[in-house]
């Protein structure tokens, strides 16, 4: 399980494990979103569920293709929100969307790529590490949605870096975290991004293992 929203949410914390014969009891307003290495699902109450859903065979396919970039932009690069408006999201688990302040985890920090989801224009990059002061500017060309991190400013595992650019509302802050490995398996990836609130990412996962609405699991009553 990924996460939970509504009355209900404190009975299911997120990375706690169910089995699949479990039964969910959801109020008005309950959302969860579950994950194996079938895909993620969504409940929404009021009803009773269970986790067991319709197999996915190609759910590591998909980990693999967010994890290198190459998920279609059709599947990744753009989500509904809530409200009906269109969200763009990065199209690897490991771009850092330069608009979030979070927490990042990384899987290889000599090689990292910041995000944004508005390339029509130029922009001026600024990269600050507080602990120091030491700071980069990155030129950001009209056009290219990614850049790639500062190769003179190493990362450091822990560390924060605050991010600014003209047009911004305020700086963002990242901290990176370092992955002693970098996880293959779909619930182990969730489960990793979980442990180190590394909330961006998670919602990148969640949205490209997503199974489409007609398998999802249903409400038994």
């Amino acid at each position: 399980m990924v996460r939970a929203s509504g009355p209900s949410a404190k009975s299911y914390p997120a990375g706690r494990k169910l089995a699949d014969d479990a039964r969910i009891t959801l109020q008005a307003n309950d959302s969860l979103v579950l994950l194996d290495n079938r895909g993620t699902r969504t409940l929404r109450g009021p009803g009773i569920f269970t986790p067991s859903g319709p197999a996915q065979a190609n759910s590591r396919s998909a980990l693999a293709s967010v994890a290198t970039g190459s998920t279609r932009r059709a599947r990744i690069g753009a989500v509904r929100s809530v409200g009906g408006a269109t969200a763009a999201q990065p199209g690897s688990i490991w771009h850092v969307d330069i608009a979030k302040s979070s927490n990042v985890c990384l899987s290889d920090p000599a090689h990292v790529t910041l995000w944004r989801s508005d390339a029509t224009k130029p922009v001026i990059l600024t990269v600050t590490r507080p602990s120091d002061g030491a700071t980069r500017t990155v030129e950001w060309a009209s056009g290219e949605p990614t850049v790639s991190w500062p190769s003179d400013l190493a990362i450091a595992d822990g560390a924060k870096y605050r991010l600014s650019w003209e047009g911004a509302s305020a700086p963002t802050d990242v901290t990176f975290q370092t992955l002693a490995a970098e996880p293959t398996e779909p619930e182990a990836m969730a489960s990793t991004l979980i442990q180190n609130d590394c909330d961006a990412q998670l919602n990148v996962l969640i949205q490209a293992l997503q199974l489409p609405p007609s398998a999802e699991t249903t409400t038994e009553g």
